[in-house]
């Protein structure tokens, strides 16, 4: 039995083909979030800079994500507000673009107080300030 192909129809269907699994390949990166980790390491309390602290009094009873640059270095602050059932501590930090300005998304986990603190201080691998700081709190499962 002789098979007979016609090689355009086979050229198209490939061609197809191709497009449909490269689009799914491509498409999700254009359209989602370009979320890039930021490394962190946390302060010491006897380390934290002075000038963090000389503000911490001013934020302290407010649920916040802070940013500042001391001295060529960026450092992420994180208090938990008046909830005083709660410590706070940082899942991860990101860095989002959108349009032309730079979010970064500050991830917080709420635990029980013995296993955290009421603000924490780290220090980002970050060289610029971003232009806007969000918080995104979650509790941890008791």
């Amino acid at each position: 039995m002789k098979i007979k192909w016609n090689t355009k129809a086979v050229l198209y269907g490939i061609i197809a083909i191709i497009l449909v699994v490269g689009s799914f390949l491509v498409v999700p990166k254009f359209l989602g979030d370009k979320a890039e980790a930021v490394e962190f390491t946390i302060v010491e309390r006897d380390s934290i800079p002075d000038k963090i602290l000389d503000i911490m009094p001013k934020y302290v009873n407010e649920e916040r994500a802070l940013a500042c640059k001391i001295k060529d270095k960026v450092y992420v602050i994180v208090t938990r507000g008046e909830n005083k059932d709660y410590g706070v501590e940082i899942d991860k930090i990101e860095m989002v673009k959108e349009d032309d300005k730079t979010n970064m998304k500050v991830y917080s986990v709420y635990k029980k107080p013995e296993d955290s603190h009421p603000y924490i201080v780290v220090e980002s691998s970050l060289v610029e300030l971003p232009d806007k700081v969000e918080l995104i709190s979650s509790f941890e499962d008791k």
